[in-house]
């Protein structure tokens, strides 16, 4: 795999904080006294096609959620997922009624969903803020309880 320093990771790197901006994930405010910080890292994968051969290079913040802490940072956490009796019926159905059935990606899953606590969280590097300011979370993203 190439090094995340090339050409095509520094355009997903930017792509993932273009989208962050689009969707008004976080405010960029002076650290806060008294408040956890939770750590964040970018995640860089690889997407194949059919073929093998590369389709895309993805770069995602994610953010360091181990050190949340229940009660404090967080009450519940829920992660909506697909039960496999479901996807079971939607082929059956479209099997017996000769449907096609299409595969998607859906970007920016977690982004949609407003937050109720305050996270703040370090940017991580190449978002390029100011010394002595963290990220106030909008809504969840990847790793956040």
């Amino acid at each position: 795999m190439a090094s995340p320093d090339t050409g095509e990771w520094l355009a997903a790197c930017k792509k993932e904080m273009h989208t962050w901006k689009n969707l008004d994930v976080y405010n960029i405010i002076p650290r806060p006294k008294g408040h956890r910080i939770v750590g964040s890292k970018w995640v860089f994968h690889v997407k194949y096609g059919p073929d093998g051969s590369v389709q895309k290079h993805k770069a995602c913040i994610v953010t360091q959620g181990f050190t949340q802490v229940e009660g404090i940072d967080f009450n519940q956490t829920f992660a909506l997922v697909t039960k496999f009796s479901s996807l079971c019926t939607i082929f059956t159905l479209a099997a017996k009624h000769n449907l096609k059935v299409h595969q998607m990606d859906v970007k920016a899953t977690y982004l949609n969903t407003d937050l109720k606590e305050e996270i703040y969280m370090e940017a991580p590097p190449g978002f390029n803020i100011p010394e002595g300011y963290v990220l106030k979370l909008k809504k969840g993203i990847y790793g956040t309880k």
